[in-house]
């Protein structure tokens, strides 16, 4: 079989991988998210935070002794394979990558264009409607950066992430020291929704948006020099760097910007809309601080966007190289080694619902949060995997092990487990949330029984051993 058929191997080194844990994290939507969740919790969202910042901790553990066990684009997809089978691989990937890509993609490259409107003086005479344009052209601009190779994406979403992370903590640290504007309850500020264990666990699920997707740092492992030491050190430091980011950012902004409430009617209050990024930016360096920002603020939607053109068609190339994915899926373009039909799919989804909602990223809040409830059921699904593999392949080259095993994804899985059951916020329901969720779950579990079933022909709980895994990518069988 051609070497066009497989990825580049080593091209990319810790930088880049550092760039991808954190650039897709800190994203547009995440920083209105933490806006939001400060602004109605104070202290305890904070407390919420640190409550996700340990689980993701545990749960990076878990990925660690995966990633560097099978360090292959299939990435998710392959660690589950390998302990419970194609048909739940299948259909935790797709509906935890995939189908969250649709909404959580499109909710970022909307939030690009509605910020932009906010920051920029230049753009606020753009109707709403109309802010689908700057972020479905970043998309494009992104397809086309990934297309280019593993190594173009690597030097854009270095300097992407550096420029965003740098200013947004600065920012969050001036902020701290600075003279506050108002008497604040707190570090953080007062909480609107109560102060006990109910009231912070209500916030958990909003602040674990605020770190998933530290793991698209695993698609790259096939690509990633000295995988073995390079992808548990970037997801571990990447996941503290957000946290102290958002923490300063946090305080910062709580001390500078008053959350007036701009409609009684509504109570929609300063904090759950864009404005106080422009607001924050003027409290901390005038004019100059405005536009700073506003530049920061838009290289983290580029860089999360980036990041998905560059995670989500790995793993679809992984599952296609197993059979479960249609086979154009594990197609590379000849001269740059990049999973052309991937790519394409992943601008397509995001670009086409940005196109539809036309700057309305309310109306899919409820399906982002029905969203992580589809990433922590995969986490659910790689813990028990990974126990599964420990227990049957005790001899698999394991270059990472988890420490206090197994600890790690016991506390991780009931961590999740948790968090699902307070994943919605004040003002919403859990059953809001939780029958979108198993509508994405259904869809996916068909998507995943007609691929795997009926056009592969391979049996649905069949678990190919990891060995087989890695030769599958690297075609040799």
């Amino acid at each position: 079989m051609s070497e066009q058929t497989i990825l580049e191997k080593g091209v990319v080194g810790f930088p880049t991988a550092l760039a991808t844990a954190v650039g897709l994290i800190i994203a547009s939507s995440v920083l209105l998210t933490a806006t939001q969740g400060f602004g109605v919790g104070g202290g305890v969202f904070a407390a919420a935070i640190g409550i996700s910042f340990v689980l993701m901790l545990f749960q990076v553990m878990v990925f660690s002794e995966a990633g560097t066990a099978m360090p292959l684009a299939g990435s998710v997809y392959d660690y589950i394979n390998a302990g419970m089978g194609r048909f739940v691989a299948a259909t935790g990937t797709i509906v935890a990558y995939l189908l969250v890509h649709l909404f959580a993609g499109t909710a970022e490259t909307a939030s690009i264009g509605l910020f932009a409107q906010v920051n920029f003086p230049f753009l606020e005479s753009m109707p709403a409607e109309r802010t689908w344009i700057i972020g479905v052209s970043l998309l494009v601009v992104f397809g086309v950066v990934n297309l280019l190779g593993i190594e173009v994406y690597g030097a854009f979403e270095v300097v992407l992430t550096a420029v965003m992370w740098t200013t947004i903590t600065l920012f969050g640290i001036i902020g701290i020291l600075k003279a506050s504007t108002l008497q604040l309850d707190g570090f953080f500020g007062t909480s609107l929704v109560g102060n006990d264990l109910s009231a912070v666990l209500s916030m958990v699920g909003l602040a674990m948006f605020l770190f998933v997707g530290v793991e698209y740092v695993t698609p790259l492992a096939a690509e990633l020099r000295d995988a073995d030491r390079n992808l548990p050190r970037s997801m571990f430091l990447g996941l503290i760097a957000v946290a102290f980011a958002m923490f300063v950012y946090g305080a910062g902004i709580t001390r500078q910007v008053p959350n007036e409430v701009l409609d009684p009617e509504t109570g929609l209050s300063l904090f759950d809309t864009p404005l106080p990024i422009p607001a924050f930016g003027e409290a901390i360096l005038g004019g100059f601080g405005r536009w700073w920002l506003a530049i920061a603020v838009l290289f983290a939607g580029a860089a999360t966007l980036n990041t998905l053109l560059a995670g989500i068609p790995r793993i679809l190339y992984g599952m296609a190289k197993d059979g479960t994915f249609p086979k154009v899926f594990a197609y590379l373009h000849p001269r740059y080694r990049t999973p052309v039909a991937g790519i394409v799919l992943a601008i397509l989804l995001p670009g086409i619902y940005t196109i539809v909602i036309q700057g309305d990223i309310d109306s899919i809040f409820v399906l982002i949060l029905a969203g992580v409830c589809a990433w922590l059921v995969a986490y659910v699904l790689v813990n028990i995997s990974v126990m599964i593999l420990r227990s049957i392949r005790p001899d698999l080259r394991r270059p990472y092990r988890m420490p206090l095993y197994p600890l790690p994804p016991i506390l991780a899985t009931i961590g999740m487990v948790v968090t699902l059951w307070f994943i919605a916020p004040p003002g919403l329901t859990r059953g809001a949330i939780y029958s979108r969720f198993f509508v994405m779950l259904a869809v996916s579990a068909v998507i995943a029984f007609v691929q795997v079933k009926v056009v592969s022909k391979l049996p649905l709980f069949d678990r190919p051993s990891p060995e087989e895994l890695a030769a599958e990518e690297v075609g040799a069988v």
